[in-house]
C-alpha cells in the first residue's frame, strides 16, 4: 500500500505580520490530492490578498476536475485580466492524480524544485516565469509515476535566497542529502528545511518562506480507510 503524505512549513518575513505566501490543499474529484502554493508579489497584507485571490481561483478549478496545466493557464489569464498585468505571482501545483497514477508538478515559478527517489535528491531546473504579467506565459508541467519512495519538494524564493545577505546561500539539495532519508517523514523534511533556511538568514527571514513536501510512503499491512489532516497555526498575541 502506498500512502500520500503532504506537509507544509512556512513563516513570514522578519518584521512583517503577514506572509505573502499561501498554501492550500484540495481533494481531486477523480481521486488523489493537490497542493497549491502561491507567492504574491511583494510582502505583507497586499501580497497576502493577492496570493489568496490566486490560490482560490486555482483551487476552484482543480475541484471542478480541470487538468493542472489548464488550471495554471486559466489562473494566469484571470490574474492578468483582473489586475491588468500590473502584479505577478508564482504558482506551484503538485498533485497525485490517482486517475492516471501520476505525480504532476505544474509550475510558474523561476525557482527550481527538488525531486527525491529513495535517499537521492536532485534539483529539477524546469522553470517558467510568474503569472499575471505577460500574456503568453505558460506553465512547465512534469510528471512522474506514483511509486513508493518518491518525494517532491517545492519552496518559495525566501528559501532559495536564504543566506544571501551573509554571503553563504542556503542549498536545499545539500540540506536534503545530508538530513533526509527514506524514513524521514514529510513533516520532518519541511520543518527541518524551513528552520535551516531561517538559520541561514540569522533568524531574521529576509523574505516570506514556504516549503511544501509531497512524499509517497510504502506501508505494510492491509489498506487503512482513514484519512488524516493536522494543522498548526500560531495566533499572534
Amino acid at each position: 500500500m502506498v500512502r500520500i503524505d503532504i506537509a507544509v512549513a512556512k513563516t513570514h518575513k522578519y518584521a512583517s505580520r503577514e506572509s505573502g505566501d499561501t498554501v492550500e490543499t484540495a481533494e481531486r474529484p477523480t481521486g488523489g490530492m493537490s497542493v497549491v502554493m502561491v507567492d504574491g508579489q511583494g510582502s505583507g497584507a497586499a501580497a497576502k490578498s493577492l496570493s489568496m485571490l490566486v490560490s482560490s481561483k486555482a483551487l476552484s478549478l482543480l475541484k471542478e476536475g480541470i487538468r493542472d496545466g489548464a488550471v495554471a493557464r486559466a489562473t494566469h489569464d484571470f490574474l492578468l485580466a483582473f489586475r491588468h498585468g500590473k502584479v505577478s505571482a508564482t504558482l506551484d501545483i503538485v498533485s497525485v492524480d490517482l486517475g492516471t497514477s501520476e505525480i504532476v508538478v505544474t509550475r510558474n515559478n523561476p525557482i527550481p524544485y527538488v525531486i527525491g527517489t529513495g535517499d537521492e535528491y536532485t534539483l529539477c531546473t524546469n522553470v517558467a516565469g510568474p503569472i499575471g504579467v505577460h500574456r503568453h506565459t505558460r506553465p512547465i508541467v512534469d510528471s512522474y509515476p506514483v511509486e513508493p519512495g518518491r518525494c517532491i519538494v517545492v519552496f518559495s524564493d525566501g528559501i532559495a535566497g536564504a543566506g544571501k545577505r551573509g554571503g553563504s546561500l542556503f542549498d536545499p539539495v545539500s540540506y536534503l542529502r545530508q538530513h533526509s532519508r527514506v524514513s524521514t517523514t514529510a513533516q520532518e523534511i519541511a520543518d527541518g528545511m524551513l528552520m535551516a533556511a531561517i538559520e541561514a538568514d540569522n533568524d531574521r527571514p529576509a523574505d516570506d518562506m514556504s516549503v511544501v513536501v509531497l512524499s509517497l510512503v510504502d506501508t505494510d499491512g492491509p489498506p487503512e480507510p482513514i484519512r488524516r489532516m493536522w494543522v498548526s497555526i500560531p495566533v499572534p498575541g
